[in-house]
């Protein structure tokens, strides 16, 4: 049963009736597949998807053993990086189809025909269903790169772009509505237990982690040194941080060995303002201009050269573990920058698996399926890597006469 998932998803067929079908007209994929003249029924395919759902995850959790393995024998560098990335599969349940926001659009406009078409894209948008009707489990969220209907996976790489963990997040959920934020919560909750899931079966022989900037969080960092011992994080910093904050220490400001910031035009040490720690942000020390004072209950700055043009005066901010300034490696140089750019390895993986295997075009709408889909999908990746290395290592001289019978599996 497994073999004719596998030549489902070399062949790209979408639908369980395309497999059965073209099973039925190829005797060489009959026989490849073990079948004795009897093809399964679409429901028999179906069922198996679901009913083995585990023993399928324990297949790719051996393969993808196997497949590492291999990746330390062909390039030790590579397969000591861990790349991180999450993704979502969109089924084509309702709230999907263009035509449920175009009806909810039309409806909200008739029944208040006062109101600006901002207004009305916003009644709309905050009063969407948070779960599909077809399925609770499929969840309104932020995901490719839009607002869809989608059950999200999250998505664990080497360098070499070999699938080592795939975790399903149906259960995670963020209730913001910026787009930015809620994939940085989703994210964030969903890093530590794909970890930990993943060095439940490989061992912690990872020196490098890659992640895009949705987990740029000093807990996150703090938790990659010390839990999973990473020796380098390289983690780019989001935009809205690198507007008020630099990877470095300030110019004009220094930091003492016991960690409290020194002001270098006047050699006097900031003042502490307490701790703070909002919604969703680490711990931080608060530090403020030696210049400053308060009067009438406001702070003022009475530097002659102030460094802000705020009349506060210059807050500085400091963390008990800054793993995050200095990730292992400087931010600012060009290794950094290779080693990011890597991270482009996940996503190709992950399109591999979506497009070219058709996870992307499942028609189910049950969510275990779904899963069992996208894990058949990573296993025949894996498959093909470990065929590619064992042709490479027996077969070096192979032949026209040799490749010409390999053609009755493509017939």
């Amino acid at each position: 049963m497994l073999l004719c998932f596998f030549v489902q998803k070399l062949l790209k067929l979408n639908t369980l009736t395309q497999l059965r079908a073209v099973l039925l007209n190829s005797y060489e994929l009959r026989s490849f597949c073990n079948l004795n003249g009897n093809v399964p029924s679409i429901s028999t395919f179906s069922r198996f998807r679901k009913l083995f759902n585990s023993e399928i995850l324990k297949l790719f959790q051996s393969i993808s053993i196997h497949a590492h393995n291999i990746s330390i024998q062909q390039c030790p560098e590579l397969a000591s990086i861990l790349i991180f990335d999450t993704t979502g599969i969109v089924p084509k349940v309702r709230e999907n189809n263009p035509k449920f926001i175009q009806s909810l659009l039309k409806n909200t406009s008739k029944a208040n025909p006062e109101l600006s078409s901002d207004k009305i894209y916003s009644i709309v948008y905050s009063s969407l269903p948070k779960t599909a009707n077809a399925n609770s489990n499929i969840r309104l969220m932020f995901v490719n790169g839009h607002f869809c209907w989608a059950l999200k996976f999250a998505v664990i790489t080497n360098a070499l772009g070999i699938p080592l963990a795939l975790l399903p997040l149906f259960n995670s959920d963020s209730t913001s509505s910026d787009p930015i934020e809620h994939k940085s919560i989703f994210d964030s909750k969903a890093l530590i237990p794909s970890l930990k899931t993943l060095f439940s079966y490989i061992p912690k022989n990872f020196s490098t982690f890659i992640a895009d900037s949705a987990l740029d969080s000093h807990n996150i960092y703090s938790t990659l040194k010390n839990t999973f011992n990473f020796s380098k994080i390289v983690i780019i910093l989001p935009t809205r941080t690198s507007k008020n904050t630099t990877p470095t220490s300030s110019p004009n400001i220094v930091i003492s060995e016991d960690g409290v910031p020194i002001c270098k035009k006047f050699n006097q040490p900031f003042k502490p303002e307490g701790k703070c720690q909002g919604k969703n942000r680490s711990l931080r020390f608060k530090w403020t201009c030696p210049m400053s004072s308060y009067k009438d209950g406001k702070r003022t700055c009475s530097c002659p050269q102030p460094c802000t043009t705020s009349k506060s005066g210059r807050m500085f901010y400091t963390y008990p573990d800054d793993f995050r300034s200095f990730p292992g490696l400087s931010r600012n140089s060009q290794e950094f920058l290779d080693l990011y750019n890597k991270r482009v390895t996940v996503e190709q993986t992950i399109y591999h698996l979506k497009s070219y295997m058709g996870s992307d075009t499942i028609q189910t709408l049950d969510h275990i399926s779904i899963f069992s889909d996208f894990l058949l999908s990573a296993i025949t990746f894996s498959l093909l890597f470990i065929l590619a290395h064992n042709i490479k290592l027996y077969c070096s001289k192979l032949t026209i006469k040799k490749l010409n019978k390999l053609k009755k599996l493509i017939a």
